[in-house]
């Protein structure tokens, strides 16, 4: 589910920012850590993957909805010294 997509009443609190799941809500109950989301399959016969967004302080307020979403920044993305995490 996409933000544009969220409609009153749904449990999501958190968006993804960056990487394969861009733009994802989903729901999470935990303040801190690393957590892998599911990539959305773009056909049944993809196999599932996973990827890793950092839970931040950070919050994103998205038009229509009351309550701001907890942003998750990718984890897998380089950083600027050549090496990955």
């Amino acid at each position: 589910m996409n933000a544009a997509e969220a409609g009153p009443g749904h449990d999501c609190n958190a968006i993804c920012l960056g990487g394969p799941c861009h733009g994802l809500l989903t729901h999470i109950d935990q303040d801190i850590g690393i957590l892998t989301v599911p990539v959305p399959r773009r056909s049944p016969d993809q196999p599932e993957t996973r990827a890793r967004y950092r839970i931040t302080r950070e919050r994103v307020r998205y038009c229509g909805q009351a309550e701001p979403y907890i942003a998750l920044h990718w984890a897998d993305q380089p950083c600027s010294c050549g090496l990955t995490p």
